[in-house]
């Protein structure tokens, strides 16, 4: 009893010590003047303004932006008020200029919304958010927005860099930091467990639209996160005693810099890490399956009240509105099964087999590739690669869970599709495929 009560102390201590290192950060960030990035604000809005709300990164493959949301991001950097750094960032309001914004939006439930404004007798109606930015940056605009449900942890590293970078330079950053990543993880990878287990780690991330991912502020820095902690994980997999405490670690750092992209990459690239190695220690598959059960619940704990303790903070210091009722209220929104926004006949049944369908091709092709690079026989199944199966279903879990954010979000939400394809790779590998020349 003593030992459960310790570790519960030291995951309470861990939290505390996070959330006040997630506020301090935040506190820091939001110090300078906004005239200061003011520059770099205007230069990304030209960009933006250009390319349109939903840029297409890649014809061939479909791929798009969301230049929606990366408009919105740059919005709350540039209207932090460094008077009042503290309200700055619980806030995130959009749309503010002190001495020119003089409404508040409060948060509320459901998408946000269109409003009117009018401006030199003409009216104006927004939800576009990258006329927003410009409307901002001209003294045009008098309605500010609060968005302090999320903690936009991006802020603490967008805002900085918005002194010396625009957005596309913060691209064209961001790719070369995606490249270094991917070919160091792919490395220890394969030198940890072997040519085949890259092989499937590299495709998997290329298929599932990793590279791409380099050019979305919005999306980068979840995948960023999910690859420094891997790649941690693999420098020091032999060493790390308690891998919960570790997983609990990332989940808050997760919650703390994601806008509810694909976080769920966080919990299952590391985890999947570790299953291969507790495989290559011969560890049975009822160990296996509670290691997987556990940490996924210590991530889930970890995530939500790291996101549960935002509103809290909030609704403590802030006052102006109940900010737990509106994240509760968001919760429950975003697991409805239709989204007025886009139509309530879109089907996210649909939406989640044609994702699935496109993996199910990856997968398929993935396999060509290993049984060109190697000569394999089949063996009979092995019960503990079940556990990758059971992994596999996270992302189809996600989606329906969250079905109203898969059907209005499904141009990023995709992406989760690497825990499937993965998943799915890694069972069939360690299940099946017996390698001759090793043999």
């Amino acid at each position: 009893m003593k030992k459960v009560i310790n570790k519960f102390l030291l995951y309470v201590g861990i939290f505390i010590l996070l959330i006040l290192t997630f506020n301090i950060s935040l506190y820091i960030s939001s110090c300078f003047n906004s005239n200061l990035i003011e520059r770099k604000v205007s230069e990304s809005y030209e960009i933006l303004n250009k390319e349109g709300m939903f840029y297409k990164i890649s014809n061939l493959f479909n791929i798009r932006s969301d230049n929606s949301a990366d408009a919105l991001i740059i919005n709350e950097c540039y209207s932090i008020d460094s008077k009042e750094p503290y309200m700055s960032y619980m806030k995130a309001r959009k749309n503010y200029k002190n001495g020119l914004s003089n409404y508040e939006i409060k948060e509320d439930v459901g998408e946000l919304k269109t409003y009117v404004e009018i401006i030199d007798d003409e009216t104006k109606e927004y939800y576009n958010t990258i006329a927003e930015l410009g409307d901002l940056l001209h003294d045009r605009i008098h309605i500010y927005k609060n968005y302090g449900r999320y903690w936009h942890g991006y802020l603490v590293f967008i805002r900085p860099l918005l002194l010396i970078f625009n957005i596309m330079q913060l691209r064209n950053i961001s790719f070369l930091v995606f490249s270094i990543l991917f070919l160091y993880f792919i490395n220890l990878i394969y030198k940890k467990f072997g040519k085949d287990i890259a092989v499937i780690y590299g495709l998997s991330l290329i298929c599932s639209g990793y590279f791409s991912a380099s050019y979305i502020l919005e999306v980068s820095p979840v995948f960023i996160l999910m690859m420094i902690s891997s790649i941690v994980l693999l420098k020091n997999i032999d060493k790390i005693k308690d891998f919960s405490i570790y997983i609990f670690i990332i989940s808050c750092i997760t919650n703390f810099i994601d806008y509810l992209t694909v976080p769920l990459i966080t919990l299952c690239i590391p985890i999947s890490i570790y299953l291969l190695k507790l495989f290559r220690d011969k560890k049975d598959f009822k160990y296996c399956i509670k290691f997987l059960i556990k940490n996924s619940f210590i991530w889930l704990f970890g995530y939500s009240f790291t996101w549960i303790s935002k509103w809290v903070l909030y609704d403590l210091t802030i006052k102006d509105t109940s900010m737990l009722n509106i994240g509760f209220g968001q919760a429950l929104f975003r697991m409805q099964r239709v989204n007025e926004a886009v139509g309530i006949s879109v089907s996210y049944i649909s939406i989640i087999l044609e994702i699935l369908m496109k993996s199910m091709i990856y997968i398929l092709v993935t396999l060509l590739i290993l049984l060109f690079l190697n000569s394999f026989k089949f063996n009979k199944l092995n019960k503990n690669a079940i556990t990758f199966l059971l992994l596999s279903s996270y992302a189809i879990i996600w989606y329906i869970v969250l079905a109203n954010h898969t059907i209005l979000h499904n141009y990023f939400t995709y992406r989760n599709s690497l825990i499937f394809m993965l998943s799915i790779l890694l069972f069939l590998k360690e299940s099946f495929f017996y390698d001759l020349k090793k043999g």
